[in-house]
Formats: C-alpha cells, structure tokens, sequence
C-alpha cells in the first residue's frame, strides 16, 4: 500500500504516515542492534569470512573453527550455505563475499551468522 493508499484509508495527510514510517523504521533497526546484542552476550565464538571469500569454502572455515576449539557445530555444510544466502541484502557476487560475514557459535554448537557491525569492524581492525 502507498503511503497516499494508507493516509487516505486511516483520514490522515501523507506527511503523517511518512513520519509514522519513518519512526517506525527507526524503531525496527534499533530493535535488531538489539537482538543482536542479545546475541552477541550469548555467544563467546566466532570466525568473521572475509570480503571476496569463495562461497564454498565458507563452510569449511566455520567447521574448522569449530573444532579448532572442539566445539562440535550443529549445523552442517547445507545449513552454512543456506545461511549466507539467507542474508539479506544479499552478500554474493559471482560466487564470492562482497562484504565480511561473521559466524558466532556458542559452547552448545549453536550457529548463527550476521553481518559485523560498523563499531565491531573498527575493534577487530584494532585488536
């Protein structure tokens, strides 16, 4: 639905659903650097994937990490795959990373990827 489409349909002008949108974005990303927080207090493992990575040699990376510090991983190399590109936007280009990609596993073996953010990328570049 536009944003004309709504106002018209809620009796408001569009400059008021514009705003109420853009609240509402603010609010879902700030919502995420959350979860993602969250997450980040969960997890004590991870291996970040490097910009222009082949797409295939992900997995082995994450498994490897893994048991380099014998942690058995519970996902396997289908559901790696499947989790880069799950990511949205998308992270791949002709077959390789066009951004970093971090994958944080807990002591369990739990799996989850994500996208590093900006002031994590500053840390690692520094430590």
């Amino acid at each position: 639905m536009t944003q004309r489409e709504a106002a018209a349909e809620l009796r408001t002008t569009r400059a008021n659903i514009s705003m109420i949108e853009s609240r509402a974005r603010k609010k879902v990303a700030l919502a995420r650097e959350t979860i993602e927080a969250y997450h980040g207090t969960l997890t004590e493992h991870s291996v970040r994937i490097s910009k222009g990575t082949r797409f295939y040699d992900i997995p082995p990376l994450v498994l490897k990490e893994g048991d380099k510090r014998g942690i058995h991983l519970r996902s396997n190399l289908v559901d790696i795959v499947r989790m880069v590109r799950g990511l949205q936007p998308s992270c791949l280009e002709d077959g390789r990373t066009t951004r970093s990609v971090t994958f944080f596993f807990n002591p369990a073996g739990k799996v989850r990827v994500g996208v590093p953010r900006r002031q994590d990328i500053r840390r690692s570049s520094n430590g």
